[in-house]
């Protein structure tokens, strides 16, 4: 039982992991330019003027917008996939002889690659979907950001494009 149990994991994991290659090269020309706009605000967020989180603000929700037309057609062809499944199903069932288990099985058997292709697409709109979501999440803590930055520049009387750190952190108080 065991022995079969790991043979069947080990399955498994290559078959994931041969899904999530493909799913990672289909989406890299995407989101790589995304996740390079990300990694550049992070090691760069402390240091931000307040016109340059503007525009960060402005990248990211273009960003946003063009995954946005993406998702929706990554969802259409995974519906698709899924149809193109059940046609062969249906195809392959009726095809088959035997008791209704029996044609169940052969025919299910007989479309594993459907379903192996059916589970890419839902892959491919699940990660869009998760991207799109962190980056409106991105988009409002860059204005949250961007708003305390400018009250401090408000109250500090500075100019907007002066540099304001992330908090005063004590550094400025009234007194001084």
């Amino acid at each position: 039982m065991a022995k079969d149990l790991n043979a069947a994991l080990a399955e498994v994991e290559m078959t994931y992991g041969q899904i999530r290659q493909i799913a990672d090269d289909m989406l890299y020309s995407t989101f790589q330019p995304i996740n390079e706009l990300v990694e550049e605000i992070s090691n760069n967020i402390e240091r931000l003027s307040i016109d340059s989180l503007r525009d960060y603000l402005l990248r990211v929700q273009l960003s946003a917008y063009a995954l946005g037309e993406l998702k929706d057609k990554a969802g259409i062809k995974a519906e698709c996939a899924e149809a193109v499944r059940k046609e062969a199903y249906a195809t392959s069932y009726a095809g088959q002889e035997g008791s209704v288990a029996m044609r169940d099985a052969n025919a299910t058997l007989a479309i594993s690659e459907n379903i192996v292709v059916s589970s890419l697409y839902n892959l491919v709109a699940s990660m869009t979907k998760t991207k799109l979501d962190s980056l409106h999440r991105l988009v409002d803590t860059l204005k949250s950001v961007l708003m305390s930055r400018m009250q401090e520049a408000k109250f500090m009387n500075i100019g907007a494009n002066n540099e304001v750190g992330p908090t005063t952190n004590g550094r400025i108080t009234l007194n001084e």
